[in-house]
């Protein structure tokens, strides 16, 4: 499977980017392919401008060459799989710009139906400085499961969709003991749902 991993963290230090790694080794180790795209690192601009809005009016959509460019690096992968910090209850500013300009009008939906974009497979792998007993306190987790997995993927009409959050992300020893190996099984287990 061809996996193209969207990532948005600003230091390549930080809990987000060793997940991202060890995710990406365990799905090398299991025979995928994978090329990821660092937000950041591109400088993608996420602000959708006049050129990128969507023309509910026509089926035909005219898009600027940075989002025409992103729509095909999709369409070479089998899976996408999203990896960021949570900002408040959110994905960071780049990381939804990157939504709204690429998972545009008739590319990511379409209210007649015809799509063009190819994958069928995305995963959300979060991280969140709170810990899991407040995340549960607050209801968090199912709102955040609903957003990523129906507002977001449901809408595209993508069905196989999954979230992975990863708690508690200052403390240090739960990152080495936990997350990072839960990553790793995350992508060796990839194909498995």
């Amino acid at each position: 499977m061809k996996v193209l991993i969207v990532l948005a963290h600003p230091r390549e230090n930080s809990l987000v980017h060793s997940i991202k790694k060890k995710f990406e080794q365990g799905l090398v180790d299991s025979g995928h392919q994978v090329t990821t795209l660092d937000l950041f690192k591109v400088g993608f601009d996420p602000v959708l401008r006049e050129e990128d809005e969507p023309h509910y009016d026509r089926e035909e959509q005219v898009f600027s060459e940075q989002v025409n460019t992103e729509m095909e690096r999709i369409n070479q992968h089998d899976a996408l799989v999203f990896v960021f910090p949570l900002y408040w209850s959110n994905m960071p500013a780049i990381m939804k710009g990157y939504l709204d300009r690429v998972f545009n009008l008739g590319f990511a939906y379409a209210p007649w139906g015809s799509t063009t974009m190819k994958v069928k497979k995305v995963f959300f792998m979060i991280t969140t400085g709170a810990s899991e007993a407040l995340l549960n306190k607050r209801d968090h987790i199912p709102f955040l499961k609903y957003y990523f997995n129906e507002v977001v993927a449901g809408y595209c009409k993508i069905e196989n969709s999954r979230v992975k959050l990863f708690d508690d992300a200052h403390n240090t020893d739960l990152a080495i003991n936990n997350h990072l190996p839960r990553a790793y099984q995350e992508g060796l287990e990839f194909d498995k749902w």
